[in-house]
């Protein structure tokens, strides 16, 4: 007996969806011809049993190798199996020289367009973004009609982190087809990604919708299985959005937005959905802690990650939760968890801690934003007094700032980009704490430890001097951070909300950032005495020596709050209710930071509230300051 009738006889046996007529007559056929296997396979295909209908196909392709069509379907079926590895091997071969024949000699074969818009699904899950991002403009050069071309464009650029780009794609897609849920899942998660979580809610509510009413597909996903392909996409591996995932990201988005307590009902049908969903066991986790439920939080942390194993953003979420209650030791041995530490860990010259330094030279690297390297370079001196030579490498725009204490550190300064020399071992700046297990009250450098250059203090006094007005309060004001952090929305604040501080008497405002942002240019027109140096301050050097002409400094969660801080300059720091682990909870102090005085929101997005507390503490301090000088 052959082995195409073998297996050709085991598959009609367990295939009870197999039209009358395959079981009939075309069950002979199909014991001897491969065409017949090859139709069985597609039956197969179309019940959600991709392993089986490969099975068949791989049978059928030792019979007849040459057959048209054969190897894109064994690559769909494949790919539809989970089989990723194998199925690129036949999307290579399917998609050959002699592709045009494979995939146009039978009506009821994928189209070549098809090919590569699944060829990109299979790269994503080979996790080659670039290549699925080829295949994926090979589809759209093919087909720019169609919607799925672009959706899975999309989901290629949103694994190159080209958000915007991914955002256009899925819009062009949802455009060319209003009912294809993929496309509005897409725009949803790259709302939440660009930080526009609540204007995410439309689509993904629009994506949940459609899942809903094509439900079938979605079951198959739910249960663990693979979705049966859309109609017109026949043995097509489609990117079919389950409703677990779509909750998943609503929960995510009312989260993100400072609204845990409607994220919860969101989560908790996703994990119904499917209970052992890592994400949805996170972003729970995370909308727990917002509420300050810190135990249940961690145990749906902790919970996520035994089902996904070391991962890294559950770990930063549970050092979160730690170090914001108090507790370093357990916070920074969680933190210690974070993919760059682990990547750095792999090379044999990343230092622990419990290497001996003595006569070794140590490379300290700068690993996230600019406020992290101003808060965390403090233990730079520390190392020093360990080994020969230290070697900190921080952010271009930081490294003026620091080339005027390196010396008092004995320590030497880097650019990131620039080469970097040679050293024994590496560390990153942000793993110091750990390593010298720091706790409150032994936090180094607390007093000043930044200074900016004399030259630059000079110059700044002068420009200061010339724009302000004697005896007036200097108050700086950073009311933005980056744009493109991950939470911005809910750290910046726009700047008319200041406007009644703005009538303050005795105050003169300035600006200590070079950018303005495009919303906030109609407040600084309305109020012209409003001080803004713009491009003249060319690096943090600059902002430093403006920052130490300033009698108090009001910023955000962003740079200028810690480089106040390192300078020890007077500083409000306005925070959300729910901030980052480095303001720990409740404390209107730091110990980060003597200087500076924590201004919080009572409740999520009760800015108005924070500014009505500044606006009172600023009329106090001037009239103080009047009493003083009268007396």
């Amino acid at each position: 007996m052959s082995f195409i009738t073998v297996m050709s006889t085991l598959l009609f046996q367990t295939c009870p969806g197999v039209p009358a007529g395959l079981n009939g007559d075309a069950c002979a056929e199909a014991r001897a011809s491969a065409p017949a296997l090859r139709r069985l396979a597609a039956v197969l295909d179309a019940q959600c049993r991709h392993a089986d209908a490969a099975t068949l196909l791989k049978a059928a392709l030792i019979a007849a190798p040459a057959l048209p069509g054969l190897r894109a379907r064994l690559a769909l079926s494949l790919s539809a199996a989970g089989e990723h590895g194998a199925a690129r091997a036949q999307f290579e071969a399917a998609l050959g020289a002699d592709a045009a024949a494979d995939a146009h000699g039978n009506d009821d074969l994928p189209a070549r367009p098809r090919l590569h818009l699944a060829f990109s699904r299979t790269l994503l899950a080979l996790d080659a973004p670039q290549e699925a991002l080829a295949q994926a403009e090979a589809a759209i050069a093919g087909d720019a009609g169609d919607a799925c071309t672009h959706a899975a464009h999309g989901d290629a650029l949103a694994a190159l982190r080209r958000l915007p780009d991914a955002l256009a794609a899925y819009q062009r897609a949802a455009m060319l087809d209003p009912s294809l849920a993929w496309a509005h899942y897409g725009i949803g998660v790259m709302f939440i990604e660009l930080g526009r979580p609540m204007a995410a809610l439309q689509n993904l509510s629009r994506a949940l919708e459609l899942s809903e009413r094509n439900g079938k597909g979605v079951v198959a996903v739910e249960q663990g299985g693979n979705a049966a392909a859309p109609a017109g996409c026949s043995c097509l591996p489609a990117h079919a959005v389950s409703m677990s995932a779509i909750c998943e990201s609503i929960g995510l988005a009312f989260g993100k937005g400072g609204r845990p307590a409607d994220a919860l009902p969101w989560l908790e049908r996703a994990l119904e959905l499917r209970p052992d969903s890592p994400a949805a066991l996170r972003y729970m986790g995370n909308a727990l802690a917002m509420m300050r439920a810190d135990d249940a939080a961690l145990a749906c942390l902790q919970a996520a990650r035994r089902v996904r194993t070391d991962w890294d953003e559950a770990w930063l979420d549970e050092a979160g939760v730690l170090l914001r209650r108090g507790d370093f030791a357990g916070g920074w041995r969680a933190y210690g968890r974070r993919e760059g530490q682990r990547l750095l860990e792999t090379l044999p010259s990343c230092w622990s801690g419990e290497e001996p330094l003595g006569g070794k030279t140590i490379l300290l690297l700068a690993e996230q934003g600019l406020g992290d390297t101003i808060q965390f370079a403090r233990y730079a001196p520390q190392v020093a007094e360990l080994a020969q030579r230290v070697i900190v490498e921080v952010q271009a725009p930081l490294r003026p700032l620091f080339e005027e204490v390196a010396r008092d550190w004995n320590v030497e300064i880097v650019a990131r980009g620039d080469a970097r020399p040679d050293g024994d071992y590496q560390c990153l700046l942000l793993s110091l704490p750990r390593i010298f297990r720091t706790a409150p009250d032994t936090i180094p450098l607390q007093t000043k430890y930044l200074r900016a250059p004399d030259a630059r203090r000079a110059q700044w006094r002068e420009r200061v001097a010339a724009r302000c007005t004697a005896g007036h309060l200097r108050v700086g004001l950073a009311c933005a951070g980056n744009p493109h952090f991950k939470n911005d929305a809910l750290r910046s604040i726009p700047l008319a909300a200041f406007e009644a501080c703005f009538d303050l008497p005795g105050i003169d405002w300035v600006i200590p950032q070079p950018e303005i942002r495009e919303a906030d240019r109609a407040a600084l027109e309305r109020h012209p005495r409003i001080v803004s140096f713009g491009a003249q301050l060319a690096d943090f050097a600059d902002t430093a020596a403006l920052l130490e002409q300033l009698d108090l400094v009001i910023s955000v969660d962003t740079s200028i709050a810690h480089l106040a801080g390192a300078l020890a300059r007077p500083a409000w720091i306005l925070l959300p209710h729910y901030p980052d682990w480095r303001w720990m909870h409740d404390r209107a102090d730091t110990p980060w930071y003597p200087t500076a005085r924590l201004f919080r929101q009572a409740v999520a997005h009760d800015w108005p509230g924070v500014i009505e507390q500044v606006c009172g503490q600023l009329q106090a301090r001037v009239a103080g300051e009047a009493q003083t000088h009268r007396g």
